[in-house]
């Protein structure tokens, strides 16, 4: 995979939400989308929690062929990504773990 994302250009904003989606996961991580979406479908999680972080989709590949993709808010990231390993998973856990600390350090 090459053009590689930073951690904030994975990010967009959707009806003042930040949101993520599997293509970009797939780009920042080095891994073929096809992989990221089955990856998605196969989460443990209950139906609430896939219903309201996870927005199924679709868009146009090279061949003008119509793919499956997903829109992740930042639970749905962070809920998928907690399973990936490698440097840049452990990158982004330590983020967010210093990010959560961080918070708590001001209230």
């Amino acid at each position: 995979m090459t053009n590689e994302l930073t951690v904030a250009e994975m990010v967009f904003n959707k009806n003042s939400q930040s949101m993520t989606d599997s293509r970009r996961i797939a780009q920042y991580f080095g891994k073929e989308h096809y992989n990221v979406v089955r990856d998605i479908e196969s989460l443990d999680c209950s139906a609430e929690f896939r219903a309201l972080n996870f927005e199924g989709g679709s868009y146009l590949d090279a061949q003008n062929q119509a793919r499956p993709m997903y829109e992740l808010t930042r639970d749905g990231c962070f809920r998928l990504v907690m399973g990936y390993t490698g440097q840049k998973a452990a990158d982004i856990k330590e983020k967010y773990i210093n990010a959560f600390n961080q918070m708590e350090r001001m209230i």
